[in-house]
């Protein structure tokens, strides 16, 4: 059991209840949005109890279920989780579009059936994982839920029962009272006080208050007889009177009552009705005094009276007989034909026999039979619901010879009584059955009865149990005091509830949760004790392994982060009285992602666990050690500075490097770590931590598998970096970067055939940026493809406008990432855009460096050679400055090269570079391949170049790189 959930929820019921599991939910799952539903009759649709928006309570709703994920809850009784994209697997849910959710969490509850009563539910809005380890959160959640739930159903179902007796009381203008001649204590119901025009019902009720209202003409014969009811038994409470309340008005009461006594006939008890017949009083009141007796006698019974001859066949009834069977009394003397018609079809036969049996038995002593009304004739029984009534009977008459020959009885409704039986008896198939375990004591503490259950979980037979008291199965494990204590609660309380070790027939020692209550008599006298309990054991392996999930990984059996964080709060505050110092090791497993993809994730799962197992024999305390998430690990080193903690760094990346044999597979490893030391690094767990992330991430940038220690540059680099990128991510957004080009000449006579289109950004925090500051944020935050698409796209409109213009030998080549080549079947490919703007495909080339052309040179080389059959040019880009130059020539087999501009910047200096410039043009000839020079910015470096017959030229000395106005406006200058 969860003591986190079980103490938060504590003494909590209802919306309290609701709205804490919602908060719990919000502050362990963090999501979006989440609320409690509760399935409503129909199934199809759900009414939440608790709904919180970024954790604040909102008005709840009722939504319906078809098309949802709810509804898959629902339907499976299993929870369900989908991490992402949601909207698109229930496109029908308008719910989730309107909530912009990207993650579901489903959990049902459960309350006595096996089918789902209610949905725990929380929308993520970004990616969501659902670990073992909250799923085990939340279905402990759910579990307390359910019983909430399965309380309030039972609650709601006795307040409308007794909202039912109240109101029909109120309609019925029936009160009940209940007298106890012991404590001479009153109380009755609602009723009775809007029956005596008492708006004040605080008002307790008395003997003395009763007498005030009644009529005082009628007060002492109405006191006798409640005084001679009371005293015997031959005397009937049963009458009717006049009261005067208040107001002077009068009022017409019926009373009847029924006196409880003890085996010596003492009375004690004494329950009863108060009628409010004022209206019957007032329309009967032109009746003789006599009709008003008779009536008063056949009307205020709540029995049928019969009469029978057994000679003649007539049948004599009174009108109450037929007010039970909801009929009105025959006028046409066929009482007994028609009452056989309204018996139940199965039980007609024996109502015949039943009158039979006085002749032919010859019976003296009263006689009896109990039959239901027919189906036929009452319709609204057809249903399975069932009236019963008992026919009871006696001799009245007999003949000269001792036969029976009339016979009198009475009629009354038994349907009550037959339920209380059926109860009764489903009561004892409950005990049998229940998987509760039970056990019932006498006053004495003697056994007198067990279950089912009960002789199942602890191996004895209820007759090996009789008679002896509970010690039987005492474990030994408590102490005196503890049953001291437990002796103490039931007599002053009545009841005790807690968890006991108890012993098994075979010996073997068990938990039990149990709960213990008092019973007494209507003396207050104890009766006896009953124990309902249930083997936990269960439960207690699961609080172990609950226990172990929250505090250590499971993989690794490291600790986890949150019990890591712990520890470090723990050392902080203890630093801070001893003045001490401490440091932090965050470690990055380098390219772990490579290891995932290349064998699967259960390989990588056994290296994480490898590697977990060396930090462990590096490192004495275990728990100083965490597996911080994925494949990071940190470690924390008490008492030990920055200077030392970069010795244990080394050792760690030492440990790591050593191969690694899994399944006869060599795993070569390295690891980044960063170090962070209190208090110079950071005052608190989340500092350190970041900052040792921080210095991670710079070693990573100097080639990884080794150390590095935080300082405040690393971090003020690392956030000019993030901010750079966010302001890129707004430029490209708001299209704010601009396309500037640079044009390619014949080196022989001056003519402009091409165009380089070169990316530009002038951003309103730092001006100008370089493309060399700017692009390689691009590559490593993912904002590559974007800015390639736009300056593609930029460059075919411009195009586009130059061949409208009457510029149609133009062509324009763009420089393209090798990033933008992978993973890019989402996107449109090249000579789609081309297509796209109606421009040929030759007018188009593509740029790639020469070390984009040597990574993923397969794909690359597949993608460029359908370049080329859809005519579009690749030119191979910085060339000469790579490590296999020749190898890539031959490889890819460009269409253009352009000489780095390194070499020919160093034409007119070096006759190393003359001689490699030379080289490259006569090779290029020789394989058909067309060269540009880059970087050319003097005359003398143009004549070097035309010298060695290179055709194409580019460089500041024919233009800078300017916008596409600018560009439109030399050509008609030229």
């Amino acid at each position: 059991m969860n003591k986190t959930i079980e103490k938060s929820l504590q003494n909590l019921h209802g919306n309290q209840l609701f709205d804490q599991i919602t908060n719990l939910l919000f502050e362990h799952l963090s999501p979006k949005h989440c609320f409690i539903g509760c399935f409503d009759d129909s199934q199809n649709y759900a009414n939440t109890l608790s709904y919180r928006d970024a954790g604040k309570l909102k008005d709840n709703f009722t939504y319906s279920l078809l098309g949802t994920p709810c509804q898959e809850v629902k339907t499976t009784s299993l929870s369900c989780c989908y991490p992402s994209d949601v909207i698109a697997l229930f496109p029908q849910d308008v719910a989730l579009q309107e909530l912009d959710a990207e993650a579901y969490l489903g959990v049902p509850v459960f309350a006595q059936s096996c089918e789902p009563v209610g949905i725990i539910v929380c929308l993520f809005e970004e990616h969501y994982e659902h670990s073992e380890e909250s799923k085990a959160w939340c279905d402990e959640l759910s579990y307390f839920l359910g019983m909430e739930l399965k309380y309030s159903a039972l609650l709601s179902k006795q307040e409308k029962l007794q909202w039912e007796l109240e109101e029909g009381q109120r309609v019925a203008k029936v009160g009940s009272w209940h007298w106890d001649l012991t404590s001479r204590a009153i109380t009755w119901s609602q009723e009775v006080y809007r029956i005596y025009g008492i708006e004040d019902t605080s008002v307790v009720p008395s003997l003395e208050l009763l007498s005030e209202f009644i009529h005082p003409e009628d007060r002492e014969w109405v006191i006798s007889t409640l005084n001679s009811s009371i005293e015997s038994e031959s005397i009937s409470y049963n009458l009717v009177h006049r009261v005067q309340l208040a107001d002077g008005s009068i009022k017409y009461l019926r009373k009847r009552a029924d006196v409880t006594r003890d085996r010596n006939g003492k009375p004690l008890l004494m329950r009863g009705t108060v009628h409010d017949v004022t209206d019957v009083y007032q329309i009967s009141a032109k009746l003789t005094k006599t009709s008003h007796k008779l009536n008063t006698t056949f009307n205020s019974v709540e029995e049928g009276i019969w009469e029978y001859d057994l000679v003649t066949g007539e049948f004599f009834t009174s009108p109450k007989f037929w007010s039970i069977l909801d009929r009105e009394k025959p006028q046409n003397g066929r009482d007994f034909s028609e009452w056989l018609d309204c018996i139940h079809s199965e039980d007609r036969i024996e109502g015949l026999n039943f009158f039979q049996r006085f002749i032919q038995q010859n019976f003296t002593s009263v006689f009896q039979f109990e039959f239901r009304l027919s189906e036929e004739h009452y319709p609204q029984f057809d249903d399975g619901n069932e009236r019963w009534l008992k026919l009871k009977g006696s001799v009245i008459a007999k003949d000269a010879k001792g036969c029976p020959i009339r016979i009198a009885g009475i009629q009354r409704d038994i349907t009550n009584t037959v339920e209380a039986r059926r109860q009764l008896s489903r009561a004892q198939v409950v005990f049998d059955n229940t998987s509760e375990c039970i056990l019932i004591t006498d006053k004495a503490n003697k056994i007198i009865s067990v279950n089912r259950a009960f002789e199942q979980t602890t191996g004895y037979r209820e007759k090996e149990l009789l008679g002896l008291t509970p010690n039987v199965l005492s474990s030994g494990l408590h102490d005196k005091e503890y049953y001291q204590s437990l002796w103490y609660s039931l007599n002053t309380s009545g009841h005790w509830k807690g968890e006991v070790w108890n012993k098994r027939k075979n010996g073997e020692i068990y938990p039990e949760e149990i709960s213990i209550n008092v019973i007494r008599d209507s003396n207050d006298e104890v009766i006896n004790y009953v124990a309902v309990f249930r083997d936990i054991s269960h439960w207690k392996k699961a609080e172990e392994q609950l226990t172990f999930f929250a505090y250590y990984d499971p993989l690794t059996g490291l600790v986890n982060r949150r019990s890591f964080i712990h520890r470090v709060e723990q050392l902080i505050n203890s630093v801070h009285k001893n003045s001490h110092v401490f440091s932090l090791l965050f470690i990055d497993m380098d390219d772990f992602k490579s290891i995932n993809d290349l064998y699967g994730h259960d390989f990588g799962d056994r290296v994480l666990t490898h590697i977990a197992d060396r930090l462990k024999k590096l490192f004495h305390e275990k728990d100083n050690i965490c597996r911080y998430g994925g494949d990071e690990f940190c470690i924390l080193l008490p008492n030990i500075a920055a200077s030392d903690a970069k010795e244990r760094a080394q050792d760690i990346v030492t440990a790591i490097s050593k191969p690694l044999y899994i399944e006869g597979i060599e795993i070569n490893t390295t690891v980044s770590i960063g170090i962070s030391a209190f208090p110079d690094s950071g005052l608190t767990h989340h500092a350190l931590l970041k900052n040792a992330d921080y210095a991670m991430y710079n070693m990573k940038g100097q080639g990884r598998n080794g150390f590095c220690e935080y300082d405040g540059e690393l971090q003020s680099e690392y956030i000019q970096k993030l901010k750079l990128r966010d302001r890129l991510k707004k430029a490209i957004a708001e299209e704010a970067l601009t396309v500037h080009y640079q044009p390619i000449v014949n080196a022989q006579t001056g003519e402009i055939n091409k165009l380089e289109a070169l990316v530009r950004w002038h951003d309103d925090v730092e001006g100008d940026i370089s493309p060399v500051a700017f692009i390689p944020i691009a590559e490593k935050y993912g904002l590559i493809k974007q800015v390639g698409a736009f300056v593609l796209h930029q460059a075919c409109r411009d195009l586009k406008k130059l061949h409208d213009a009457g510029h149609t030998r133009l062509s324009i080549s763009v420089n393209r990432s090798v990033k933008e080549f992978i993973n890019s079947s989402d996107e449109l490919q090249v000579w789609e855009v081309i297509e796209q703007y109606g421009l040929p495909d030759k007018s188009i080339i593509v740029e790639i460096t020469e070390s984009t052309a040597s990574q993923e040179s397969s794909d690359i080389q597949s993608l460029l050679g359908y370049f080329k059959q859809r005519d579009i040019q690749v030119a191979l880009d910085d060339f000469g400055t790579g490590y296999s130059s020749l190898s890539a020539v031959v490889e890819l087999r460009p269409d253009i090269i352009k000489i780095d501009r390194g070499f020919i910047k160093e034409l007119g200096s070096s006759q190393d570079s003359l001689t490699l410039v030379s080289l490259i043009i006569d090779l290029s000839h020789k394989l058909g391949i067309k060269v540009v020079a880059e970087g050319v910015e003097t005359k003398a470096q143009l004549d070097i170049l035309r010298e060695l017959k290179c055709k194409y030229v580019q460089g500041f000395y024919f233009s800078k790189p300017v916008p596409l106005d600018t560009f439109m406006a030399q050509l008609k200058t030229r």
